[in-house]
Order: structure tokens, then C-alpha cells, then sequence
């Protein structure tokens, strides 16, 4: 207690949603996130419902760009307990007895090592802590290009041949799979990440993403 009392008066910690001094996310910036809100987009049309917790804007983006781009470490617990009363709102998708398993949308390994390590996988590890559910790390990105800016055809023809399935992260048997992202835009990454589970055996009930683009 003393050590964090200390660290908080040397490297004191401000909002990442508003900058105020106090927590990583204040109590304003928190009410920003709300319950699953279904996303539509065509790729993901005839694969599986999609839902979003915020829209990719304002204090929502600021917050997640921080500890996506920034390296604010300490924003991933707060988002990993957004995530985790996500999937506790999602309709069932299944049997309730079942337990749920959290399958992060893979990032490029450059992109990776940038953001020191698989943003969205320590997220999704987050989330099931708390929720009690499992993380199966079964999607491998190799290579391509950074998404963002890309069209959906593009982000379609960035992720054939590089997005697969890694057999020794299979979800454990009669657990109901979540595609987690941080973001979805087009549905291109999603889509292709749910088609890559669904050609290796593993049924997907749901896409959850932090946020959504309008």
C-alpha cells in the first residue's frame, strides 16, 4: 500500500478517457460503455451475430487507443471487466451450464511487439478471470499489412492465406466460443476469424468487440 502510495505521488496516474488525475478510468469515462449492442455488417450477415459495447469515438476510442498504442497497462483491467459484463449480457448462444471461451482476434507479431505483446489476448485474459470463462489463443495472424485505412475488400485480400488455426489453442469441448476484438470496422476480420474456426471444427456463437465503428 505504501509502494503504490508512493508511485501514485512520483508517476501519478490520470484517466486515459479524460486525462482527469485518479484512476486509469474514471467513474464519469466508465458510464461511456453500455450493454452488447448488435452490429451489422455483411461479412459477418449469414456467420454469426455480432455485438459492440461503445462506438469507436470520443472517450470510448480515447481509452482503448491508450492501452492499445500507448502502453497504458493499466487500462487493460478496466477493459477486461467491460468485456467480461459483455459476455455475461450476451444471450445464451447455448446451453447456460455451458462455460464460455474467449478466442482473441489474433494480431501481426510486428504489431505485437509494438504494443508490447497481444493487446486483445490480455484483455480476453481479463474478461475471463473475472467471468470465470476460458481463453484459447486458436488464431494465428502471419504477415500482411496494418489494417487500418484498409477497405473492406482490402482488409479481405490482407488476411487470405495468413489468418489460421492453431490446433494446440483449441477451445476445450462444449464450451459456447466468443470471437473477442477490440474493434470492428468492416466485419472483414471478424468474419474471417469465425469462417477459420468454423473450417477447423469449432462451432462460434458470437463476435464481442470493445467498440464499433459507425
Amino acid at each position: 500500500m505504501l509502494l503504490r502510495l508512493l508511485l501514485n505521488l512520483l508517476l501519478p496516474t490520470y484517466c486515459a478517457g479524460c486525462a482527469t488525475r485518479g484512476a486509469p478510468v474514471c467513474a464519469g469515462c466508465f458510464t461511456t460503455w453500455g450493454s452488447p449492442t448488435a452490429v451489422f455488417r455483411a461479412p459477418l450477415a449469414t456467420l454469426v451475430p455480432a455485438y459492440a459495447l461503445a462506438r469507436y469515438a470520443g472517450v470510448a476510442k480515447r481509452t482503448l487507443i491508450a492501452g492499445k498504442e500507448r502502453r497504458r497497462r493499466d487500462v487493460a483491467p478496466f477493459l477486461g471487466r467491460v468485456l467480461a459484463a459483455g459476455l455475461m449480457a450476451l444471450p445464451s448462444g447455448g446451453p447456460r451450464a455451458s462455460p464460455w471461451c474467449l478466442v482473441p482476434a489474433p494480431s501481426r507479431r510486428i504489431a505485437s511487439r509494438v504494443r508490447g505483446g497481444p493487446h486483445v489476448q490480455r484483455i480476453a485474459s481479463e474478461a475471463a478471470r473475472l467471468a470465470g470463462a476460458y481463453v484459447a489463443p486458436a488464431l494465428v495472424l502471419k504477415g500482411g499489412r496494418d489494417a487500418v485505412g484498409l477497405s473492406r475488400a482490402e482488409r479481405t485480400a490482407n488476411l487470405e492465406g495468413r489468418l489460421r488455426f492453431a490446433a494446440a489453442g483449441r477451445p476445450p469441448p462444449g464450451t459456447r466460443v466468443v470471437v473477442v476484438d477490440d474493434v470492428i470496422t468492416t466485419g472483414a476480420t471478424s468474419a474471417a476469424c469465425v469462417t477459420a474456426l468454423k473450417n477447423a471444427g469449432v462451432p462460434v456463437v458470437a463476435v464481442l468487440a470493445l467498440l464499433a465503428t459507425v
